[in-house]
């Protein structure tokens, strides 16, 4: 609705990872590096974590983004499934063709002739899991043993886990010993800074400007300031809270967005306590009750 008054090509707060409003904040920018460097050096298996809506996945969209050109980036929906059918979920993906009566063994050794074949064609196999806690640890063995797969020289196959907190408390246990000894980078996103909430707003606005270099949309430092609290720094929730604030720009056709339009916004979406709690405990259970409704 506020796309013509604020000048813009596209909504530029849309909880999608559109590799186009990427924002490399210090932490992002490492993970999306250590991924980049693991698969052009062959080195094995990466791990990137955060809570809900910390960026995740739009940091391995910018990977398939980046990387794609010169690997053959292989994504799978993780599922509760056995780690024999991780297998023949990979080889569908991959369009291997095999015997409907044809063991583990044979599986393999299909893959890694393709695997091979794909090296020798200068387009190595990656393996991208997001949502990664949601494997079944009959999966996760199975992926210790695909990170086996390798030449004397190089891993045939580059596996990038992505996934919540859980996953790398899970795999700290002393059962993943073997798995987590295969991991040779492991990321940890944490919310945004105050300046960088600042930096990430205005990157999607420029983003999504028609003309960056006249800007219609505009948040005052107050504004931005007032959104870092109210949301922790979660990108998800930024996004929310922002898209929310444009919209009452609009209706009210205003071009920056003020700390009372962003109190407006916040408390439209979840319910105030009474004036005497309305403090900076409230404006923290605000935020935690927000991020519970996503």
């Amino acid at each position: 609705m506020y796309q013509d008054f604020y000048h813009l090509h596209s909504l530029p707060f849309e909880n999608t990872p559109d590799a186009r409003f990427f924002f490399a904040s210090e932490q992002h920018r490492e993970a999306l590096s250590a991924i980049e460097y693991t698969i052009r050096m062959r080195k094995g298996l990466v791990l990137i974590t955060g809570d809900i809506g910390s960026g995740k996945t739009t940091v391995g969209c910018m990977m398939c983004e980046t990387c794609g050109n010169r690997t053959h980036i292989v994504q799978l929906v993780p599922r509760h499934c056995t780690g024999i059918e991780l297998m023949q979920q990979l080889l569908r993906t991959l369009h291997i063709t095999t015997n409907p009566h044809e063991g583990y063994a044979g599986m393999l050794d299909r893959l890694a002739v393709y695997l091979n074949t794909q090296m020798e064609r200068r387009k190595p196999v990656v393996l991208f899991i997001d949502e990664a806690q949601s494997l079944s640890d009959d999966a996760l063995e199975e992926l210790r043993l695909l990170s086996n797969l390798d030449t004397a020289r190089q891993k045939l196959i580059q596996i990038v886990l992505i996934g919540q907190p859980e996953l790398r408390q899970r795999i700290s246990e002393h059962r993943y010993d073997a798995l987590r000894q295969r991991i040779v980078m492991a990321k940890q996103l944490q919310p945004l800074a105050p300046e960088e909430t600042a930096g990430y707003i205005r990157h999607r606005v420029k983003a999504a400007s028609r003309d960056p270099r006249n800007i219609q949309a505009q948040f005052s430092d107050e504004a931005l300031n007032e959104i870092h609290r109210l949301t922790g720094g979660v990108p998800r929730l930024i996004n929310v809270a922002c898209d929310n604030c444009m919209l009452l720009g609009f209706v009210r056709e205003a071009r920056c967005i003020t700390p009372e339009m962003v109190h407006q916004v916040i408390e439209d979406m979840v319910p105030r306590f009474n004036d005497s709690q309305a403090n900076e405990q409230a404006a923290q259970q605000q935020t935690l009750t927000l991020a519970g409704n996503l």
